[in-house]
């Protein structure tokens, strides 16, 4: 069965092995009811969690796994017993994550969704609801944004996230001696590129507005403005409490495919979970990200391969695929890696792609060029010109041995006989070469003429025309 085609009852949830969205094991699941499951960790002194059903992000194949980190499960859901009053789950951020859940996944109650990493995030960034195939959106968990940088609307730079609120995010300045503090409300953070939060708002609203000691009550924080600006973002992004949407800072990029001769425009918000090609035509992995020089391509189940492709090696894309200009075996050596490359790195494995592609240009080239010399020296007949093109059946060269075409104009290989002639029988002597030879030239004058009666049999005589 195929990851893509997984689908999991509650029911069947019993004894699947469970993960944290930090990728740490949390043991198996040993009860699943309407309301949460129950974990069961460890074989001796058993840790028991109780974790809140629309915490759980999804099931892949192997694991079920929970949207929180497991410092926060044990913290937040570790009991001997089960609750016994299931409204302590009811917090404002529970209540929307589980209308968020039965708004993507109608059948939830039901069944547990097939579990879908979310790109531009780490497996363990995956705090945020997961996305569904039918659905471009894309989250990254508020919690993972600590020591992002922020910007302003202008692309001014204000600082670095140094905590997460409520209703909002506090950026420090970055400087040596008296950092200012800004109280940034969530809801004008439009997006994060995987290097830098983008905010809605300009430099000087944010320093007028929003630079202060102490956050701002929620009255302060919702203006009518921002109340509206809230129902947009709402609509356009469910789940933006949760996560904010990922971009890459290039919308997309215009390729000339080396394949088609075409202008390749790629959008790289639509090719997360495409497949990737290398220039032999292996699969390398569908892509799980796009960074801002790169894509990563993730292979496997069990054993898992992460390849950081930079998008210079990207030739075509053809609306399920990406195709590259280096072979797999470059790519498996090249350019997987367990952490991120830096921005240098990323060139130098760009620039050595290119070198591999102009060889295996040159190789192909080479191939071609030895195919087309060999199939010269083969066309042309022994002892003929070489890359001979004439129909030996039609034309025929002077010097050549006999063909066809020699042959049926002149120049016979054999001595015509005729039916008159005798042939020496064994133990008998023929005619003297001298007469021979005379007999061939008074034949060549006129056959059955006065030659032929002197020196012809009887009846050639006779036929000739003379008195026997």
């Amino acid at each position: 069965m195929s990851r893509s085609s997984i689908i999991l009852s509650w029911n069947e949830a019993k004894d699947k092995k469970v993960k944290s969205s930090d990728e740490k094991d949390l043991g198996k699941v040993h009860n699943a009811t309407k309301d949460y499951i129950e974990i069961k960790e460890g074989k001796i002194g058993k840790k028991t969690y109780f974790v809140p059903k629309y915490f759980v992000q999804g099931y892949d194949g192997d694991h079920i796994w929970i949207s929180i980190e497991k410092e926060d499960v044990k913290r937040r859901f570790e009991r001997e017993r089960p609750p016994q009053d299931i409204s302590e789950f009811e917090t404002p951020d529970y209540v929307q994550r589980r209308e968020s859940m039965r708004k993507y996944f109608p059948d939830f109650d039901n069944n547990i969704p097939r579990y879908t990493p979310i790109p531009g995030t780490s497996a363990s960034d995956s705090g945020s609801v997961p996305t569904p195939a039918s659905t471009k959106m894309v989250g990254v968990s508020w919690e993972k944004l600590k020591g992002k940088k922020v910007r302003s609307k202008d692309k001014s730079d204000i600082g670095k996230v140094n905590e997460v609120g409520p209703h909002y995010v506090v950026v420090k300045e970055e400087a040596f001696f008296g950092k200012k503090s800004y109280y940034i409300p969530k809801y004008y953070i439009e997006y994060f590129d995987g290097d830098k939060l983008q905010t809605s708002l300009y430099e000087d609203e944010i320093k007028q507005k929003w630079e202060r000691n102490s956050p701002p009550t929620e009255e302060e924080i919702q203006t009518q403005e921002y109340l509206e600006r809230k129902k947009m973002v709402d609509e356009e992004q469910p789940q933006f409490l949760h996560g904010v949407p990922f971009m890459a800072q290039e919308p997309g990029v215009d390729v000339r495919s080396d394949m088609t001769g075409e202008q390749v425009k790629i959008e790289w918000a639509e090719v997360i979970h495409k497949h990737v090609r290398a220039s032999d035509d292996v699969d390398v992995g569908d892509v799980e990200r796009v960074g801002n020089e790169f894509i990563v391509t993730r292979q496997g189940v069990a054993k898992v391969h992460l390849y950081y492709i930079p998008k210079a090696c990207i030739i075509n894309y053809d609306g399920s695929s990406l195709y590259l200009n280096v072979p797999s075996n470059f790519v498996r050596t090249r350019f997987e890696r367990e952490t991120e490359p830096t921005s240098e790195e990323i060139q130098n494995l760009a620039r050595e792609a290119k070198t591999e592609a102009g060889r295996q240009k040159q190789e192909v080239a080479s191939t071609k060029a030895k195919e087309t010399t060999t199939g010269k020296y083969e066309e042309g007949a022994p002892g003929t010109e070489t890359g001979r093109k004439d129909d030996p059946l039609i034309s025929y060269r002077e010097k050549e041995p006999m063909t066809p075409a020699k042959i049926k104009e002149h120049e016979p290989t054999a001595v015509k006989r005729e039916m008159t002639e005798k042939i020496v029988e064994p133990g008998q002597v023929g005619p003297s070469p001298e007469e021979a030879a005379e007999i061939a030239r008074k034949k060549g004058m006129a056959k059955g003429t006065a030659g032929a009666a002197k020196t012809g049999s009887k009846d050639e005589q006779g036929a000739a025309g003379t008195n026997d």
